[in-house]
């Protein structure tokens, strides 16, 4: 399931970054730029927010078998916490540079920032 989950959040991404476009340049000509570019960021947040919530979960499993693994194949799990681990830094980091252009956008989006930060915040402290 988090298999199929992290694959379609591919297509996901790139999607919410189109949408991101898009609303810049329909920005110029809006009267209402700020929602719909607003709008287009939160949505560009959320899917790498999820892809980070899916890598710590991995992690999570991972490290939970390491006790009953084979040792033998130990190296492996070892491989899987650390690629989870990059994919929840790279997600992160992602989320971090849409909250960054997000601050700049309506007071409503701020509620979103702030949320969104925090659960952010708790991904990354729960190594």
């Amino acid at each position: 399931m988090l298999r199929e989950e992290l694959k379609a959040a591919i297509d996901a991404d790139a999607e919410s970054y189109n949408e991101v476009r898009k609303a810049y340049k329909a920005a110029k000509d809006a009267p209402e730029a700020s929602k719909l570019i607003a709008t287009a960021l939160q949505q560009a947040t959320s899917v790498p927010l999820g892809v980070a919530e899916k890598a710590s979960e991995v992690r999570r499993i991972a490290k939970e078998l390491k006790p009953i693994t084979n040792p033998n194949m130990g190296s492996d799990l070892t491989t899987a916490i650390a690629l989870a681990n990059a994919g929840l830094e790279g997600s992160l980091a992602n989320v971090e540079i849409n909250l960054d252009s997000l601050e700049h956008e309506s007071a409503e989006a701020q509620s979103f920032v702030t949320k969104t930060r925090s659960r952010a915040e708790a991904l990354k402290t729960a190594r």
